[in-house]
């Protein structure tokens, strides 16, 4: 049980990062340097989060919404929600106008930050361990890391994308231990739009993000 648990938080931290971090990979025209600079963002982002994660002056309770301030401002400069929104939806995409979709990335960014910001606030200094990155395509790569601790290991992929309108490395999936983050809540926004109207999900994922706040605030994740 006891391994569950910090294995839990770890993971949570690890999508909260993917979420924060890996939305702004900037890339170079130079072959050194997209060999090198996705993998050294992503390691930087880590840092940021985890330094916001260890701030002793952020420990405390009532610095609880302090905290997550930081994260979310970090969101607000790099987050590309329309990018991962999109990809979540995949094909059902086409069904939502820009409104219903506004409101959805909205719902989804809120319920993500209600799952995971939740279930971070033991991290414990777990060992991040970055590897080379590997290129699928000239436009897509993924930078292989693992997290230790008592000498058992995560293996967690982060995938990123090459932007064809600027040129910067966005992050489109992150894979821990080789179950992909986006395709398991694809699966799940497939399995209810298979049955439900679009205007169907965003009442139930309002109502996920009321129930979700309520469990916030009660300490209960």
């Amino acid at each position: 049980m006891a391994h569950m648990n910090w294995k839990n938080i770890i993971i949570s931290a690890v999508v909260l990062v993917f979420f924060v971090g890996a939305m702004s990979m900037v890339g170079n025209t130079s072959v050194k340097t997209q060999d090198q600079s996705p993998k050294k963002e992503i390691e930087n982002l880590v840092n940021q989060v985890i330094d916001i994660l260890q701030d002793p002056k952020l420990k405390a309770p009532d610095k609880q919404e302090i905290k997550r301030k930081k994260l979310r401002e970090l969101v607000s400069q790099i987050f590309d929600l329309d990018f991962i929104a999109h990809r979540v939806l995949g094909r059902y995409a086409r069904r939502f106008n820009k409104e219903q979709f506004e409101e959805f990335k909205e719902l989804f960014t809120k319920m993500l930050e209600s799952i995971y910001l939740t279930r971070i606030e033991n991290y414990s200094g777990e060992k991040v361990v970055f590897e080379d990155v590997k290129y699928l395509s000239p436009t897509k790569v993924v930078i292989p890391t693992k997290i230790i601790k008592d000498g058992q290991e995560i293996p967690v992929e982060y995938r990123l994308v090459k932007s064809k309108k600027d040129g910067k490395w966005i992050g489109y999936d992150v894979v821990i231990e080789g179950v992909s983050l986006v395709k398991n809540y694809r699966t799940q926004f497939y399995q209810y739009l298979k049955r439900h109207s679009v205007d169907e999900l965003l009442e139930m994922m309002r109502e996920k993000v009321k129930q979700l706040s309520k469990q916030a605030k009660t300490g209960k994740s």
